[in-house]
């Protein structure tokens, strides 16, 4: 009989055991938390201003700015003649980004070439930053004859990415 009453206590404390580890290990665990995102994307051409006039050129415009791109209409009127401007972008964001893609269309006239310096695909331009490159219109020098239009039209437009 001792040992009945021995083996049923030792059963009633290990199953009070049991139930007691249970309950420790099931209580409801929460966590909870909370965030917030503040990119802000905004970069943009702020300044187009004339560098450097050779010759005859001139512009037949002010240079229109639209976002990232900008439309450029010069007048060039022999060989020798050029117009080049700075253009200024600026990254007023808080995000880095870089040069996705540099979109340029142009009039398609013989006598005249377009040219972008110091910006190329895949350039870094940080937040709060701004990066200045050259557009260059000039009289094509092999033109041998002159030309029915002596105008040319030239849009660039930057295709930025976050970096």
């Amino acid at each position: 009989m001792k040992k009945k009453s021995l083996i049923i206590t030792m059963l009633i404390a290990s199953t009070c055991i049991l139930a007691i580890g249970y309950a420790a290990f099931t209580s409801q665990l929460n966590i909870s938390g909370t965030s917030n995102i503040t990119s802000n994307w905004d970069i943009k051409i702020t300044n187009v201003t004339v560098k450097k006039i050779e010759g005859n050129a001139s512009k037949l415009m002010e240079p229109i700015i639209s976002g990232t791109a900008a439309t450029f209409k010069t007048s060039l009127i022999s060989p020798g003649d050029s117009m080049t401007y700075e253009v200024t972008v600026t990254n007023n964001g808080n995000v880095a980004a870089k040069v996705g893609s540099i979109e340029q269309t142009n009039s398609n006239n013989p006598a005249i070439i377009f040219e972008t310096d110091r910006i190329n695909q895949y350039d870094l331009l940080e937040a709060k930053k701004s990066q200045t490159f050259d557009v260059t219109v000039s009289y094509n020098s092999s033109v041998t004859s002159q030309p029915a239009s002596i105008e040319g039209t030239y849009t660039i437009k930057l295709n930025y990415v976050q970096n």
